[in-house]
């Protein structure tokens, strides 16, 4: 008995020593300098590369692109559809083929004309004559069809400065640039910066926003947000956001009438807090802070900092679920780090219950992190993060995507990186980054992720062929007489049939079938269609039926318009 009460004595004291000591060791690294500052004083070896062993891959769905295609290092990327021309992409990363030992942080950047397909040949971003280096790039565009890289950029005296980069030609050349903050004695980090693209009643459409961290005086980091009213010539004067210290990784989205929302991580001795706060007035001030998820700090061992940044987005379609916010975030309240997310449905008042969004065992000791959000134009939500689950060591990861059409509520999993990468790093200051990013447009879904899959080192930037469209065919544009639910034909049928509906005005249409109990069985149709006569099929995938009668339902915007039934004969 007193062997066993030792023994629990100890199990007590390592859990203790864990929680307790983890993340003070955390916050004296993150919060006492800024991230882009800290090299050899986090890492003074330099890890080898992981060997994958056995590795038995899962069948992946999306055919594989190198963007960077560099034999150097590039980490950290962003990506963004153009706003006014939806198949033009451009991808921006921290580069460091000038230089690896010592380092040189460069922007690296691609773009693609056919919605992200293909790339065309990476380059940097020009030298601004004040600003030698660079890093952290965020990728906005605006209306007009202009591109923006806001960066995180070094003076050679190594102050921290923000400068933000712009294209007008579809970012084939990025030769602009303007200074937005900085300057000493303060010291500006990881920036993330958004663009007013709402259609309602914002009045201040493409409205550039940055928040970011400021480290006043070398130290006692906070959260500040500045603008851009003229296309990012000048930027405000900077706005404070948090009340406390100990934050980072701040992430801003824009509501339909044009409120900011903004969300940061805070660090406590124990726990990992997820503050969120907004403005109603173009961000002249902000309300009081508020903690919408805490859980556990994480331990993230690919990230040189150990920590993990929170993602927000808003559902601007127009839709039913016009302005619901969702923010998703890493914590390890279940025992090692998973993906959360959490909505609001009222502008931020109150947040639901987190959900956990990868779909692996609880407390499995695997590894997920680094989730970034987006929401499209017809209002579906795609979560990009790094998964572990099928490799035998968490510093080897694979890139997964999780989707939802039901507003947050369930998930789809997918692995969408067909290689399994290791994490290594050549030496502290090329560190594999912080972050990766997602954009979603239309039917397709923009990934960008590090990846070292060719090893020795060799960091590139990976994406995915990701196109979601359904089997749904616009058989007529014609402004039919009302909207209607046809009989499906032929019917009885084996093995499929076909189902039009008519679409008297503009709206989102959803068409599901369900089985004879009243259990749904398929989605067709969820998507925002306009005015026209449409046709699916059913099954429209291999679906394993029985014989019997099904029911299939067309509600458009919430209101349903008909059900009728059919039946499948084997």
């Amino acid at each position: 008995m007193k062997k066993i009460t030792i023994f629990l004595f100890l199990i007590f004291c390592f859990f203790s020593f864990y929680k307790i000591s983890f993340p003070q060791d955390k916050l004296k690294e993150i919060f006492s300098k800024p991230l882009e500052l800290q090299n050899e004083n986090f890492r003074n070896f330099s890890r080898p590369p992981e060997n994958l062993g056995n590795y038995s891959p899962l069948p992946y769905p999306y055919a594989n692109i190198n963007v960077s295609v560099d034999t150097f290092p590039q980490n950290e990327p962003s990506v963004k559809f153009n706003a006014k021309y939806p198949n033009r992409v451009v991808a921006a990363w921290r580069d460091f083929r000038t230089g690896v030992t010592p380092a040189v942080r460069r922007i690296g950047y691609s773009y693609s004309t056919d919605g992200g397909i293909t790339w065309s040949v990476s380059k940097l971003i020009p030298i601004e004559p004040n600003h030698p280096t660079s890093s952290d790039p965020v990728v906005v565009s605006d209306t007009s069809g202009n591109f923006y890289v806001a960066t995180i950029s070094i003076t050679s005296s190594g102050e921290l400065d923000i400068v933000v980069f712009k294209s007008t030609d579809g970012g084939v050349n990025f030769p602009l640039a303007y200074f937005a903050q900085g300057g000493n004695p303060n010291a500006e980090d990881k920036e993330w910066m958004v663009c007013d693209l709402t259609k309602g009643s914002s009045p201040y459409k493409n409205t550039l926003y940055i928040s970011w961290t400021r480290f006043v005086n070398g130290n006692i980091p906070n959260i500040f947000m500045t603008k851009s009213t003229n296309s990012g010539v000048n930027w405000s004067t900077p706005v404070q956001i948090s009340t406390t210290s100990n934050v980072q990784g701040s992430c801003p989205c824009i509501s339909p009438n044009g409120d900011i929302n903004v969300v940061w991580v805070r660090y406590t001795v124990t726990d990992f807090v997820i503050n969120f706060s907004k403005s109603t007035n173009g961000g002249a001030n902000f309300t009081t802070p508020i903690a919408i998820a805490q859980g556990t700090a994480p331990n993230i061992p690919i990230s040189s900092s150990g920590i993990t940044f929170p993602s927000i987005a808003c559902d601007i379609s127009g839709g039913p679920r016009n302005g619901w916010l969702y923010t998703t975030f890493c914590d390890s309240r279940n025992g090692d780090p998973d993906i959360f997310l959490t909505r609001s449905t009222n502008g931020g008042i109150n947040w639901s219950a987190p959900l956990r969004i990868n779909n692996d065992s609880i407390g499995n000791s695997k590894l997920q992190c680094w989730s970034w959000i987006a929401v499209n134009d017809s209002g579906k939500i795609a979560i990009l993060y790094y998964d572990s689950r099928n490799t035998f060591n968490n510093s080897i990861v694979e890139a997964w995507l999780a989707r939802s059409t039901d507003g947050g509520q369930t998930f789809v999993n997918e692995k969408i990186s067909s290689v399994p990468s290791p994490t290594g790093e050549p030496n502290a200051d090329v560190r594999y980054g912080d972050y990766i990013n997602v954009d979603y447009r239309g039917n397709r879904v923009a990934p960008v992720w590090t990846d070292m899959r060719s090893g020795a080192y060799n960091q590139e930037i990976y994406s995915a062929n990701i196109d979601l469209s359904v089997g749904i065919n616009q058989i007529s544009k014609n402004v039919p007489d009302k909207f209607e639910l046809m009989q499906n034909y032929p019917n009885p049928f084996n093995p499929s049939t076909t189902i039009k509906f008519a679409m008297k005005e503009s709206g989102f249409a959803n068409l599901k079938v369900y089985d004879i109990l009243g259990k749904e069985i398929a989605t067709l149709v969820n998507d925002k269609l306009q005015v026209g006569i449409y046709e699916t099929q059913f099954p429209n995938k291999s679906t394993n039926l029985t014989s019997g009668v099904y029911f299939y339902r067309l509600a458009v915007n919430n209101n349903i318009i008909s059900t009728r039934a059919m039946i499948l004969e084997k």
